[in-house]
């Protein structure tokens, strides 16, 4: 199977396939590669830009989930949740929502030291740029959870997921399509041919899925029944 790298995520490349209709298609895949025929290293539309593309860390698909993320959450709050106006701002912002990376992640960059100093310990220490006041942002300064609210904990965490630093760790399509905000939002019947679709065992289903699930299953069973018995009926009668 083919693994196909987007490299250029963003609201403008998604589009709905009929106006009155939610069906969407993503276009524009100039930038796009094979996972095993990566050409181009510095990529992505900066808002969108997956912080291993600035770090100069080795990429692939999991690029496109972290531009999936800040999508995601654009649409929720109504504007980009990373505007950068440099490289170093954006880097700035990410901090200031989703905090330092990890040594680990560090280790593999090549860029580093265009973001962060080598404190006198040894460890990293974020250049962090000030903000549309003047004030120097601060990691976590903003929280992305502060950012979207807590009115749907389940799609923050989705985005958070989304929004991880390592692309190792990061919600992968596989993993979103299983996960409690995705699954939730499906109306039962359509939960049922996507479970077939993407091999999601019931036992596997989020509590909350699960009980909507299962009630929409008893009112099926008790609707057929209902159509049996009046099917029995009415052929009782016409055998009179």
């Amino acid at each position: 199977m083919f693994q196909i790298i987007h490299c250029d995520l963003k609201p403008e490349n998604i589009l709905l396939k009929e106006s009155n209709k939610s069906g969407i298609k993503i276009i524009d895949f100039g930038s796009s590669t094979f996972m095993d025929e990566r050409v181009y290293t510095y990529i992505q539309s900066r808002f969108y830009r997956a912080p291993e593309i600035m770090l100069g860390i080795p990429y692939d698909c999991a690029i496109d989930m972290w531009s999936f993320g800040c999508i995601m959450a654009e649409l929720y709050i109504g504007y980009p949740v990373f505007p950068g106006d440099s490289e170093n701002d954006q880097m700035s912002r990410l901090m200031e929502m989703v905090g330092v990376p990890n040594p680990n992640v560090l280790s593999m960059s090549s860029r580093k030291e265009k973001f962060f100093n080598k404190a006198a310990d040894g460890s990293a220490d974020p250049i962090m740029c000030k903000n549309s006041r003047g004030k120097l942002r601060k990691p976590l300064g903003k929280p992305l959870s502060l950012v979207i609210g807590d009115e749907d904990p389940d799609f923050t965490d989705f985005v958070e997921k989304c929004l991880e630093w390592n692309p190792h760790e990061r919600l992968t399509p596989d993993e979103a399509l299983k996960h409690v905000w995705i699954l939730k939002g499906l109306p039962p019947q359509v939960l049922i041919h996507h479970q077939k679709m993407h091999n999601i065992v019931t036992p596997e289903l989020p509590s909350k899925v699960l009980v909507t699930r299962n009630e929409f299953m008893e009112e099926m069973q008790a609707q057929r029944a209902r159509e049996m018995q009046e099917s029995h009926q009415l052929q009782k009668q016409q055998s009179q």
